[in-house]
């Protein structure tokens, strides 16, 4: 059913949807917490906790079985800059999401002064409306608010005991956190736009330790994306350019070039063609956030790939009039194609903003070494050219085929 260059490409792409979650499944909170937040948390005498997903925040809780009601809360997070917010709140509503939560807001100000207020997260907030303190304690008291920044590693916490009316299930507790960078007295400003704070929600089991998240399953797919499209579109079909340019009359010359050129082309296509899609399956449950750039470039390098790929079957005859047409135009769009690749590569990266640059660097490496690859080549062959009076008789009938 599969040709032998295309089987192991499917199996690659399963294997990578094996390791990732594919649905939103019950994660377990170990109690992995940092030292600093373990010594923090135990000032409070906090007895769980669990690193959340985003944000480099962490979590923890007492809850007590005489008082289902009652719980205490204490959220940390390292604030690098003079001037910061932490918050963290509980939502009613079926799922977790910024409006509709009931929240408790820590500030730190340039001059060094901390204040804790509550905040009724409404509509009018995410559009960017001024963000006032409100009492909420008409749905959830809270009581004994406290805010603490450790000077010696940065350390911002905000802590505080509620009081849950039945609404709220601590078996199943919708709760939202968040940072933000600027402030004005009690009126914390916007937060960032980045992936990680949209998808700083989660629904917990405060007995169990288990949460569900819609934002942990996202980032996997995210990641399964960024695999794809790196691996497809970045490396496959780059080499088999590099093939094809260097491959076949000089200074490589191999009788095997075409195979290994369309292998590396079609092993390419289809990879970057999954994570295409999976880029606009995201696209398309991604209500909070467009990244309008980065779309449309995916759209062009899927379609004028796709049509690059259609040369496999309808590209002109060697000794039609028009084939030194054809091969300009083919030429032009493929090399064009590469650097827009790279281009939306670096930014879905920067989308992404993945921890310590890894992805970005990892990617920079690849360029590097594909450059230098095609640098040694081009100048070993710029000197056979100079070289060799036999290839301007040859030259005029080699051609070069990019995908």
């Amino acid at each position: 059913m599969y040709s032998s260059s295309t089987r192991p490409t499917i199996i690659f792409i399963l294997a990578l949807f094996i390791l990732f979650p594919t649905g939103i499944s019950p994660i377990p909170a170990i109690n992995t917490c940092s030292e600093a937040f373990s010594r923090l948390k135990s000032k409070r005498n906090i007895t769980q906790c669990k690193k959340l997903p985003t944000l480099g925040a962490e979590f923890g809780w007492n809850y007590y079985d005489n008082d289902e009601r009652r719980i205490d809360i204490f959220l940390g997070t390292k604030l690098h800059s003079e001037m910061g917010w932490l918050a963290w709140g509980v939502n009613p509503l079926e799922v977790p999401q910024m409006v509709g939560t009931r929240a408790i807001i820590g500030i730190k100000l340039p001059n060094g002064s901390l204040t804790i207020d509550t905040y009724n997260i409404t509509a009018e907030s995410k559009l960017g409306c001024r963000l006032q303190p409100s009492n909420i304690e008409i749905e959830v008291i809270v009581r004994n608010k406290k805010t603490e920044y450790v000077d010696a590693n940065r350390y911002f916490t905000i802590y505080a005991t509620l009081i849950l009316p039945s609404v709220y299930n601590i078996s199943r507790l919708n709760h939202v956190w968040q940072v933000g960078y600027l402030a004005e007295e009690m009126e914390p400003k916007m937060h960032p736009s980045y992936l990680q704070n949209v998808d700083s929600t989660e629904t917990i089991n405060l007995k169990t330790f288990e949460s569900q998240s819609i934002g942990t399953y996202r980032h996997h797919m995210r990641m399964v994306h960024g695999i794809l499209n790196i691996v497809g579109w970045g490396i496959f079909l780059p080499i088999g350019v590099i093939i094809t340019r260097y491959c076949r009359v000089h200074p490589i010359k191999a009788k095997s070039w075409y195979i290994l050129h369309v292998s590396c082309q079609i092993v390419g296509y289809i990879l970057g063609t999954a994570g295409w899609i999976i880029g606009i399956c995201l696209g398309k449950v991604s209500t909070h956030y467009s990244f309008h750039t980065h779309r449309i470039l995916a759209m062009f390098i899927f379609t004028f790939t796709t049509l690059q790929m259609l040369a496999l079957q309808y590209r002109p005859k060697g000794k039609d009039d028009y084939r030194k047409y054809w091969n300009m135009y083919h030429h032009f769009l493929g090399y064009s194609l590469l650097a827009v690749i790279s281009i939306n590569i670096f930014r879905g990266i920067s989308i992404l903003k993945p921890e310590h640059h890894i992805w970005k660097w990892s990617y920079i490496g690849v360029l590097g070494v594909l450059g230098l690859i095609t640098l040694f080549f081009e100048i070993f062959s710029w000197k056979w050219r100079n070289r060799s009076p036999q290839w301007k008789a040859a030259g005029t009938n080699v051609e070069v085929t990019v995908v």
